[in-house]
């Protein structure tokens, strides 16, 4: 009988180790190009984070896929997503609501608790499909729905503070200054569970206007985050920068975050370049 329960002991402990192990599935999509050089390198952004991915010391189970244009070729790649990162231009021009068949996409990953992720640009979402902004990311950049709720932008070189410090997302990253593109005053679901992530004070004297990054824990077990920054390509060069967003990333996926941040080094586009053609 002993035997038998310490073999039960075993095949347990051996499948929770199974499932602590599990490959996580990131997708990350690049939206086309509309500004000049720096600025708005959704596609140059997304192979930079596939391979510092890739290339982490500390960071293992995670696979990431890139797709450009906006959209996966074969949307059921999506199927087997643990999380979905979103960088690309909004407004009308956002891939994901281009068609009511992608909105329809996104919406079976999201209740099926799918990890979401928008950066910059992509925050910006239109009055037609404010409903389904607040229900996959908790907040968006509101520019043309109920004028009391407007958004904002600034661009400027400013401070960024880390409200929620115990959050696993912010794990190894210090506060810091740099200049970007903010997008700030974001309409968030009332009552969501919404915790800020990055704050910066010169936008506004009001708290929670002066949020540009935030965890979303939906109902459904899903998470997501929405950050509104990343206009300029060299902030990719800043650590606690990067730290910040590939902990995001693998938080959504519900990957483990190391205890003091995911480790990266900036790479140059060439090596980025020689690093992906080898990828078989």
């Amino acid at each position: 009988m002993r035997r038998g329960l310490v073999g039960c002991l075993l095949i347990t402990l051996c499948l929770l180790g199974a499932a602590q192990a599990k490959t996580r599935k990131i997708v990350l999509i690049a939206g086309k190009k509309s500004h000049g050089p720096g600025e708005h390198e959704y596609v140059k952004s997304v192979r930079l984070l596939n391979v510092l991915l890739d290339r982490s010391p500390n960071l293992h189970g995670i696979k990431t896929e890139i797709y450009f244009d906006g959209w996966p070729q074969d949307a059921s790649a999506l199927d087997s997503a643990d999380s979905i990162v979103v960088i690309s231009d909004g407004m009308e021009w956002h891939p994901l609501t281009a068609s009511d068949e992608r909105v329809r996409a996104i919406q079976r990953q999201i209740d099926r608790g799918c990890g979401f992720m928008t950066l910059h640009f992509s925050t910006y979402v239109t009055e037609r499909y404010s409903k389904q902004a607040l229900e996959w990311n908790g907040g968006y950049f509101n520019y043309d729905g109920d004028p009391a709720r407007r958004s904002d932008l600034k661009t400027l070189e400013a401070d960024v503070v880390l409200p929620s410090l115990k959050h696993p997302i912010v794990r190894g990253v210090s506060p810091y200054r740099y200049k970007d593109e903010f997008y700030y005053k974001i309409d968030f679901l009332p009552g969501g569970n919404i915790t800020p992530l990055v704050r910066v004070p010169a936008l506004s004297s009001v708290p929670d206007q002066q949020t540009v990054a935030w965890a979303f824990q939906r109902k459904n077990g899903g998470r997501s985050v929405g950050m509104t920054f990343g206009h300029y390509y060299d902030n990719w060069r800043l650590n606690d920068y990067r730290t910040l967003i590939l902990n995001a990333i693998v938080w959504t996926a519900h990957g483990k975050v190391p205890k003091g941040g995911i480790k990266s080094s900036f790479v140059e586009d060439g090596e980025v370049e020689k690093t992906l053609d080898q990828i078989p």
